[in-house]
């Protein structure tokens, strides 16, 4: 779908070729102190616990270059869990303020977190190949297991970007106390909400299979089943239970049929189009009537910043992502 950043390019198999061969095992330093990528945002998030910051990761010592967009975080007061969300294919952080900015009003610390998606979707990638879900997933958060289906090197994993930002963080905003949110170079598990639109929600939804999360927040997403196909990884039990997963997604979504057969695999459910109310909460399995647009508009508008507001400018959906983070918080 359409992006913040870049949409699809014939550049980025290239550049894929040449991440496969970076180096990982690289700890995470802090970056020097005259780097020029912080910035307090003046954007909607409110400013009430943290400073808004906006920053790119300079770690040449890591190769995180590309992509490079810029990356959204912003503290809470008390024992705040964190909730990191991924963006869509082409989409980055910045396209999802309001969604992070009920996040910080709700309680959470919260990372808007640039990572590799750019190029085909996971779904125009994969479709009937179960396999290929699992093999690109995997290599996306933790750079290992390089395919004909993704080539990104551990330097520019999700899980290194996850460790360079928290250290970033931690040297530039010590009373976030973001060292919490790690253990040994991990997600502290127990800590953090993953949330992510579409490739995204998908590529939480796989973490969470692999590791007990305090819960995951699937818009518009997963894209995981193609007929009577679905994602290798969902033939077995996940590690975090269904009763920690919430979905959301618009009856006139492109892929409403395959996301609504991710959930029932995932065991969050089934989903009734037609009872669907325009901003639903109280399920698992949340689904919208609402007309948002064509049914491309439909994917993208359940969370990001272009989606639907109210004459006075507030975010339509806002409840409905205020009832899931409550629900994990």
């Amino acid at each position: 779908m359409k992006g913040g950043r870049r949409v699809w390019t014939s550049a980025a198999s290239a550049v894929a070729i040449l991440l496969a061969g970076m180096t990982a095992g690289v700890v995470p330093v802090p970056p020097p102190a005259h780097a020029p990528q912080t910035s307090e945002s003046t954007g909607t998030l409110p400013t009430s616990t943290g400073k808004v910051l906006s920053f790119k990761l300079p770690y040449l010592a890591l190769k995180v270059h590309d992509p490079n967009a810029q990356e959204v975080a912003q503290h809470a007061a008390g024992d705040a869990p964190l909730l990191v969300f991924l963006p869509a294919t082409g989409e980055v952080p910045n396209d999802y303020r309001e969604y992070l900015a009920t996040a910080v009003s709700v309680g959470y610390s919260v990372l808007g977190l640039d990572y590799w998606n750019i190029g085909r979707s996971v779904t125009r990638t994969c479709r009937g190949n179960a396999d290929c879900y699992t093999q690109l997933q995997r290599n996306r958060y933790d750079g290992t297991h390089p395919s004909r289906f993704s080539r990104v090197g551990a330097a520019n994993s999700i899980e290194r970007r996850f460790a360079a930002a928290i250290a970033y963080l931690e040297h530039q905003d010590a009373a976030g106390a973001w060292g919490r949110y790690i253990d040994d170079g991990h997600p502290n598990w127990s800590r953090v909400v993953f949330a992510g639109h579409s490739q995204g929600g998908g590529e939480s939804a796989f973490i969470s299979h692999y590791h007990r999360v305090r819960g995951v927040l699937m818009y518009s997403s997963p894209v995981e089943t193609y007929g009577d196909v679905a994602a290798s990884w969902m033939r077995t039990r996940g590690a975090t239970p269904p009763s920690r997963m919430y979905g959301f997604d618009s009856v006139h979504d492109m892929y409403f049929h395959r996301i609504v057969g991710s959930w029932q695999r995932l065991g969050m459910g089934a989903a009734d189009a037609r009872h669907a109310p325009h901003v639903p909460t109280g399920g698992h399995v949340l689904l919208s009537s609402l007309d948002i647009g064509n049914p491309l508009e439909s994917h993208g508008h359940t969370v990001d910043d272009a989606g639907p507001r109210t004459n006075k400018s507030a975010m339509v959906f806002a409840p409905t992502w205020r009832w899931m983070l409550e629900q994990v918080r």
